[in-house]
């Protein structure tokens, strides 16, 4: 069992060690959490450490998914263009929008009947292109997916998305990012039950602003242990939590 690192080290530690290559790892987060950002600044270190970086987009125009990467730390226009990321536009293919991007893919015709082998037609065009041996793919969001095809669908493409073995080889790891608020429980458990690492991430609003807290909650590594930290967004750090006295 190979362990590669996230890029990011107090992830890392959290989880028990890094990420198992070919494993996937989920990131929960509510309505008002900056969770969102992980996937990205994860994908960003990725990206520089030579893998190429793979956003399957169901959930934003790209001018605005730009916009979210770009404060998330990954300028998406740069890596494109540079060849060390692509985007899969579902979200553009099923609402008409065209882009002149050579990294950009559309999906013609969507429907999800017919998803996985387009979406697998799509990998091989992209693997002709590149000499990268890594692969790092993104999806931009589950609960996006939800909307587009409903939820039912969604658990049974995830599952056939898990047994994918067009990317093995070069695959180190999956990411993917769910919005609670906007999915039921039932799909919530599905998506915790089918990935190796989850993170929630959770805030609270106050007088001083707004606080977050990380509950790393799944692991498939020795040393890990489940455990909750305070999420110090301005530094990107953790703290863990203490227990509460008496």
């Amino acid at each position: 069992m190979k362990v590669v690192t996230s890029g990011i080290d107090y992830i890392d530690a959290a989880v028990g060690g890094g990420i198992v290559k070919n494993s996937s790892l989920l990131v929960i987060y509510d309505s008002f959490s900056l969770g969102w950002a992980l996937p990205f600044e994860i994908l960003k270190h990725q990206i520089s450490n030579g893998a190429l970086g793979i956003i399957i987009n169901y959930n934003l125009p790209l001018p605005r998914l730009i916009l979210r990467a770009n404060s998330a730390g990954l300028d998406i226009e740069e890596e494109g263009e540079k060849g060390n990321l692509v985007i899969i536009d579902v979200f553009g293919s099923r609402y008409g929008f065209h882009h002149q991007e050579e990294y950009v893919y559309r999906i013609e015709g969507f429907n999800p009947e017919t998803y996985i082998p387009k979406l697998e037609q799509i990998y091989r065009e992209i693997f002709r292109k590149t000499d990268k041996t890594e692969v790092v793919d993104f999806v931009f969001s589950l609960d996006g997916m939800a909307f587009e095809i409903d939820e039912d669908r969604s658990i049974k493409l995830i599952k056939r998305l898990l047994s994918n073995r067009i990317i093995n080889g070069r695959h180190l790891f999956s990411l993917y990012l769910l919005g609670a608020d906007r999915v039921s429980r039932g799909f919530l458990s599905w998506n915790i039950e089918f990935n190796d690492y989850v993170l929630e991430f959770s805030s609270k609003k106050g007088d001083y602003g707004i606080s977050e807290q990380m509950y790393v909650l799944k692991s498939p590594l020795a040393k890990f242990e489940p455990k909750a930290y305070r999420y110090d967004i301005k530094h990107q750090n953790i703290m863990p939590l203490a227990a509460p006295r008496g």
